[in-house]
């Protein structure tokens, strides 16, 4: 399944097919503050206050059909369909991880030997076991054919999310763990939203090849 983002906003964007241009799914986000009323809302500032966030992902005919809770960048609540998961942990298989200075390794829940692989520049979907990259987040890039390349100038490309289907995960699953990772990513490696500072060393390094060098370490 190939998907384009109609805006740089991840958080906040619409997912078309671009074969067609169809809607195929919406993302929503909407912050507020929850203020404690035993303190004095005069004098209260709003770092003391609890920002949260709740993004919502609609299909084509607006249903809703998953939200995440967010306090600050932690997801605190996650409902797919009529599934709810207490934070991030139930939506990864915690067990083991794959930990490197510029790669964070999480496996998924639904496949132990799926992992997802997050870099500087890069976010894929990568079956371990036989090495094979089963989904994709392209960033500023074009589409050529069935080829992406970058965009040579930040905002020129769009951002596309490509993944193989899973018997055992929905595509809403998948919606909502890409959207996890790519948030944990940019915090973990202190990205702007339209970051276009990309090493040299990850473009020509392809994710796939570091999952046999990167052994797994309990976390």
């Amino acid at each position: 399944m190939l998907l384009k983002f109609s805006k740089s906003d991840i958080l906040n964007s619409a997912l078309v097919y671009p074969e067609t241009g169809a809607l195929g799914y919406t993302i929503l986000t909407r912050s507020h503050f929850i203020r404690d009323s035993g303190k004095d809302s005069d004098t209260e500032s709003e770092d003391e206050n609890g920002e949260t966030r709740r993004t919502t992902i609609y299909n084509k005919l607006g249903e809703v059909i998953a939200e995440i809770g967010w306090k600050g960048k932690q997801p605190i609540e996650i409902v797919i369909n009529k599934e709810k998961i207490i934070g991030a942990k139930g939506m990864f298989g915690c067990s083991s991880a794959i930990l490197s200075r510029n790669v964070l390794g999480i496996p998924t829940r639904f496949d132990a030997e799926y992992f997802w692989m997050a870099a500087p520049d890069a976010l894929t979907l990568l079956d371990y076991d036989s090495n094979q990259t089963k989904g994709s987040f392209h960033t500023n890039s074009m589409r050529v054919g069935e080829r992406f390349i970058a965009a040579p100038i930040p905002g020129l490309g769009h951002d596309y999310l490509e993944f193989e289907t899973h018997p055992l995960a929905s595509t809403e699953e998948l919606l909502v763990s890409f959207i996890l990772m790519e948030v944990l990513r940019r915090s973990r490696f202190n990205l702007h939203t339209d970051s276009s500072d990309r090493s040299k060393l990850w473009r020509s390094t392809p994710l796939t090849n570091w999952g046999r060098r990167l052994r797994r370490r309990s976390i």
